[in-house]
């Protein structure tokens, strides 16, 4: 099984004006490196967490159907789920209609099943079935969870303050690596 971003996030999880106001940066003339670092700190604490934070498109390859398709976390809606595609056994692409699965949304976990008695279709043995789906809490910095926003805002101001960096082993580090624990999938 792989999963493949296809389309990034087009906004951050934290607003520029907001990291800028925690930096204490007037103007934006650190605009491009506050965004670069943002973006790096996001992808780290996505990996982290095993979650995507705003939303984008991933399509999840499989030799054949399993059980259960584990999708990237969260997928809000079955809506969210774009396309399943296949190679049937006689090696014909098709599509499968929303009424043949349901998601199931865990707190830390989206996957999806067959509907209600029903099963996966049979399909050829290699590299037949593709899922495409949008995940992420949304498309607006708002819809990050609190805790993850705090997470990121700290993080990027230890990458601008040396002082910060050199105390990383201080109580209010350990508090601020423990943010995303509330978030954080365990497999």
């Amino acid at each position: 099984m792989r999963k493949i971003c296809i389309e990034g996030p087009t906004v951050l999880a934290v607003p520029l004006a907001k990291a800028r106001e925690n930096l204490r940066v007037d103007g934006e003339y650190l605009d491009a490196l506050i965004t670069t670092w943002l973006s790096g700190i996001i992808a780290d604490a996505e990996f982290q967490l095993g979650q995507r934070l705003m939303e984008q498109t991933w399509e999840v390859h499989m030799d054949r159907f399993p059980e259960s398709i584990p999708l990237p976390h969260p997928v809000l809606s079955k809506d969210d789920v774009v396309s399943i595609t296949y190679l049937d056994a006689n090696g014909i692409g098709q599509t499968l209609a929303p009424a043949a699965y349901q998601l199931v949304r865990g707190d830390y976990k989206s996957s999806l099943v067959p509907a209600r008695d029903m099963a996966w279709p049979a399909s050829a043995d290699v590299c037949t079935v593709v899922v495409t789906v949008k995940c992420g809490y949304g498309n607006t910095p708002d819809k990050t969870p609190a805790n993850i926003q705090l997470y990121l805002l700290a993080k990027l101001v230890e990458q601008f303050d040396p002082a910060t960096r050199s105390e990383r082993d201080t109580v209010q580090s350990t508090f601020i690596d423990r943010l995303l624990d509330a978030c954080r999938t365990y497999e």
